[in-house]
């Protein structure tokens, strides 16, 4: 099923099928698995989303689906509209860059709950009164993914209520992310076994305990790449990476960029 826009389109698939090869399109989309796993092959690398785990495909980024589990929920939005509401509502980045990586929130769960509802049992609906239900979604899912989608726009990963024994950890985490946490030190905090702790911080956030913290130290590296001259190393060491070879590979998986490139292209566009 699909819902046409001049801001985008949802489309909702229930098929199985692969795509044959890498495609790129000029907008950005959110892909959201509502049941089980989907896989998605980019040239930078491979990703996995979960159930309610969801990716952020930026404009003319290469990509090609693999598999779903189920069903395909797809929003493609119009970059236009996502700069306009960017400066509505004083978005440092007028054309943010998202990190490319499964991730979760409370919030776009829900934003996908209604609209599949609402595609489910409005097919009948006239035509006016689905584009101007189209319309307000598109802009709602905008503000959404500004707020709740990790990127080049944020300071830091975005968190959500979450239970007291996460809550103190995540908290614990953000106070002091460039310490070398190990996963026994992390469970000591919520008061879990290190077994319960990482199947629920998982379950929470998409993330595991490490990964959480090594891109929570990325996001937090972007504003001293383009505030600061300090050295890509100076910044690695500063955030918590052990090296700067470490701090390169991951910044590259998930930007497609070195953070030197990074740096330059936020210069050049200040």
């Amino acid at each position: 099923m699909i819902l046409d826009h001049h801001n985008g389109l949802l489309l909702m698939r229930n098929d199985h099928l692969g795509e044959r090869r890498l495609r790129s399109d000029d907008c950005y989309k959110l892909i959201y698995s509502p049941y089980g796993k989907g896989t998605y092959q980019m040239k930078r690398q491979d990703l996995a989303i979960n159930k309610d785990e969801f990716i952020i495909v930026n404009p003319n980024e290469e990509h090609k689906q693999l598999q779903i589990s189920k069903e395909k929920f797809l929003v493609e939005l119009d970059q236009s509209l996502l700069s306009n509401i960017a400066i509505e509502i004083d978005v440092s980045l007028t054309d943010p860059e998202f990190a490319l990586f499964s991730f979760k929130h409370p919030q776009i769960t829900k934003w996908v709950g209604f609209l599949r509802e609402f595609m489910l049992f409005n097919q009948d609906a006239s035509e006016k009164s689905q584009q101007l239900f189209i319309e307000n979604a598109l802009t709602q899912l905008v503000i959404l993914m500004l707020q709740y989608g990790p990127g080049s726009h944020l300071k830091e990963l975005p968190t959500f209520q979450a239970n007291d024994e996460l809550h103190k950890v995540i908290n614990a985490l953000k106070d002091s992310y460039d310490d070398d946490w190990t996963l026994d030190e992390m469970a000591m905090q919520s008061g879990l076994s290190k077994y319960q702790f990482a199947h629920l911080f998982k379950q929470t956030t998409g993330l595991s305990p490490y990964s959480w913290l090594q891109i929570y130290r990325l996001i937090r590296s972007q504003e001293l790449l383009t505030r600061t001259t300090s050295s890509i190393l100076e910044i690695a060491l500063q955030v918590g990476f052990k090296n700067v070879g470490a701090y390169n590979q991951l910044f590259k998986k998930v930007y497609g960029k070195t953070p030197t490139a990074f740096r330059m292209f936020h210069d050049g566009n200040k």
